[in-house]
């Protein structure tokens, strides 16, 4: 299996670059490294590999079957029936009491619970020197990776490694009791 991974990396950026063509741009890599993990499970395979040599091919739709699943699940979308605002011929107006059907006072009392625990940690950000908060706020807007953000960057992925594990652990330190109230749902003492 070792000879096969190695053979599988010789062609690294081609592998990158397709994923790119798919449309994968900032997460070509990561497509890539989860096509690898797909692949492993079938090196057995002979249409995958056999006498030394693995099918291109075989790589390539694996690549893009990838992307498919990120990109149906990146654009998964909660429906409503139409129906619902609709009643003799006429579009209801959308009242609090209407979105009442679609949402629970438990959903909203989460999200305002979340968007509060989001603040904390937003004004605990801004007392952070500004080199630690700038690499935290890349990591958390942005869809990059560690490795995505280092080429961006020009830093060391390892220095951005340690740079985001101690903002991890600080703010860990500081929410822990927030966010077990969180997960509890006990809302009103965050």
């Amino acid at each position: 299996m070792i000879e096969f991974l190695e053979a599988l990396g010789k062609n690294h950026k081609e592998w990158v670059q397709i994923a790119k063509n798919l449309g994968a741009k900032d997460y070509a890599e990561d497509i890539v490294q989860e096509s690898y993990l797909k692949i492993i499970k079938y090196v057995d395979n002979k249409n995958v590999y056999s006498n030394g040599k693995y099918s291109k091919a075989y790589m390539y739709f694996t690549i893009r079957s990838v992307f498919i699943n990120y990109i149906k699940l990146k654009n998964k979308v909660h429906k409503i029936q139409i129906e619902e605002f609709y009643k003799d011929n006429e579009f209801l107006e959308i009242e609090p009491q209407h979105l009442n059907k679609f949402t629970s006072s438990d959903e909203l009392n989460r999200e305002e619970a979340f968007w509060r625990l989001c603040e904390k940690m937003d004004n605990e950000l801004k007392t952070w020197h500004w080199y630690d908060k700038s690499i935290y706020e890349l990591y958390r807007d942005t869809d990059l990776s560690i490795r995505g953000l280092a080429s961006e960057t020009k830093i060391s992925s390892v220095n951005i490694f340690h740079t985001l594990k101690k903002g991890k652990n600080i703010m860990r330190d500081k929410f822990k009791e927030d966010y077990e109230d969180f997960n509890n749902q006990d809302y009103n003492l965050i």
